[in-house]
């Protein structure tokens, strides 16, 4: 899990990059910088959770979930990527799916406190 590990500089360092560029930078840079901080720490739940975000707001559904299930993977307590989740499932139509990792997300952060809160 990510919180076990201390994440390289370098991953840091790009995906600050990646959150300050919205809306100032190109999509593409935006998620180079995000490659750029995966590639030097796979294992950073919070980058794939926010390189998910992006992809969803492109439009890029199917590979926001990737990112979200790979966040997830990494950091089962991640509750933002539960949420995530469900409300990009949600956009594509499923519904069924949706609701349950909405409201795993909600209930994580509720009952346990998010750990991202504040990030």
């Amino acid at each position: 899990m990510e919180t076990e590990e201390k994440v390289p500089e370098i991953a840091e360092y790009f995906y600050r990059k990646a959150i300050n560029a919205y809306l100032v930078e190109s999509p593409e840079k935006i998620l180079e910088y995000f490659d750029r901080a995966l590639t030097a720490y796979p294992g950073y739940a919070k980058a794939w959770n926010e390189k998910g975000n992006f992809l969803d707001y492109l439009g890029k559904y199917k590979e926001a979930i990737q990112c979200y299930d790979k966040a997830i993977k990494l950091d089962p307590a991640l509750s933002e990527a539960y949420f995530n989740r469900g409300m990009t499932l949600n956009k594509m139509g499923k519904t069924k799916e949706a609701i349950p990792c909405i409201n795993y997300g909600v209930k994580r952060t509720s009952m346990l406190g998010d750990k991202t809160a504040g990030a």
